[in-house]
C-alpha cells in the first residue's frame, strides 16, 4: 500500500476524513495528491506536501491528478459522478482502481462511462471514520482483482474497519451503519429527554446518558462475553431492569427497528432508479 499512489477528486468531510486516515496510517504524503474546489484549500494541502491542484484554477484538475494515480477516490456527491468519470476515463491507467463513496451510484453505472476500467468499486463509509472509528463497506465489481480489493480495505482500515460486502448488501449497509449514527443518536435522545422528566439537569442527563453508553461500548470490547450475556449480567429476574427490557420486547423494538430498516431500503431503491 505504501508505494501506491492515491489521489482524492473531492475532499469534503468524508474525503478529507479518510485522507487524513491515509497520513496518519504513515502513507507517504508525496504519494497523495487531491483536488479542491477552492484555491485557498489547495494551497493548505501543498503546504504540507501534499500534490493538490483547485477546480476553481483548472478546470482539468481531476483529470491532470487521477492521471498517474493507482488508487482513485472519488469524494463528489452523487450528482457528480459520471462527470467526473468522464473527465478521467481516457487518462489513468486501465489498472487504476477506482473507488466510489458516492450513494445510489451503481458499479454498472460507473463502468458505462468508463468500460475499460476493471477495477470498479463502491464504498459506503459513515462520519465517525472522521474520528477514525468508521465502519465502511466495500463492494467490488466482479472484475476486480484481489490486489484492488486488498488496497481499498488497507485504505478504509485507516479510519476505522472495512467488510468486503456484494453490492446486493450495500443499501442494508448504508442503513445500518452508514445511517447508523442517526440510530444511536436518536436513541440516545429520547434518552436523555426521560432523564430531564425525571428532574435531572440537561449536564447530568448528558453524563448519565452519554457515559453509559461509553463505558457499555467499552466494557462489551473488553470483556469476552457476547452482548446477551452481559444484559443477562445486569438483569436480576424479578428485578427493576426486567421490567424495563419486558417492556421493550412487548413494544416490540425489533419490528420497529426492522420496519425502519425496510423504509430506508424503500428509499434508497428510489434514489437509485432516479
Amino acid at each position: 500500500m505504501e508505494k501506491l499512489r492515491v489521489c482524492f477528486l473531492g475532499t469534503g468531510s468524508m474525503g478529507s476524513a479518510v485522507l487524513e486516515g491515509l497520513i496518519a496510517s504513515g502513507h507517504p504524503l508525496e504519494q497523495i495528491s487531491a483536488t479542491t474546489k477552492s484555491v485557498e484549500s489547495a494551497a493548505r494541502f501543498r503546504s504540507r506536501g501534499i500534490s493538490a491542484m483547485a477546480i476553481d484554477e483548472a478546470a482539468d484538475a481531476n483529470a491532470l491528478l487521477a492521471g498517474d494515480a493507482d488508487l482513485i477516490v472519488l469524494g463528489v456527491k452523487p450528482y457528480q459522478i459520471k462527470d467526473v468519470l468522464s473527465e478521467i476515463k481516457d487518462e489513468i491507467a486501465p489498472n487504476a482502481v477506482v473507488i466510489s463513496m458516492a450513494a445510489g451510484i451503481k458499479l454498472a453505472t460507473m463502468a458505462e462511462v468508463m468500460p475499460g476500467i476493471k477495477n470498479l468499486i463502491r464504498t459506503m463509509p459513515n462520519t465517525p471514520a472522521l474520528v477514525g472509528m468508521g465502519v465502511t463497506g466495500v463492494a467490488p465489481a466482479k472484475t476486480a482483482s484481489a490486489e484492488a480489493v486488498e488496497a481499498t480495505i488497507e485504505l478504509f482500515d485507516s479510519v476505522g474497519a472495512a467488510l468486503e460486502i456484494t453490492e446486493d448488501q450495500i443499501d442494508a449497509l448504508s442503513a445500518i451503519s452508514g445511517s447508523g449514527p442517526a440510530w444511536v443518536f436518536y436513541i440516545m435522545e429520547q434518552w436523555e429527554k426521560i432523564a430531564l422528566k425525571h428532574g435531572f439537569s440537561a449536564e447530568q442527563a448528558a453524563v448519565m446518558v452519554r457515559g453509559t453508553l461509553a463505558g457499555s461500548i467499552d466494557l462489551l470490547a473488553q470483556s469476552d462475553n457476547e452482548m446477551p450475556e452481559l444484559r443477562a449480567n445486569v438483569t436480576s429476574p424479578g428485578g427493576t431492569t426486567e421490567r424495563i427490557i419486558d417492556t421493550l420486547d412487548k413494544a416490540d423494538l425489533n419490528g420497529i427497528f426492522e420496519a425502519a430498516l425496510e423504509a430506508a431500503l424503500i428509499r434508497s431503491r428510489e434514489i437509485g432508479a432516479s
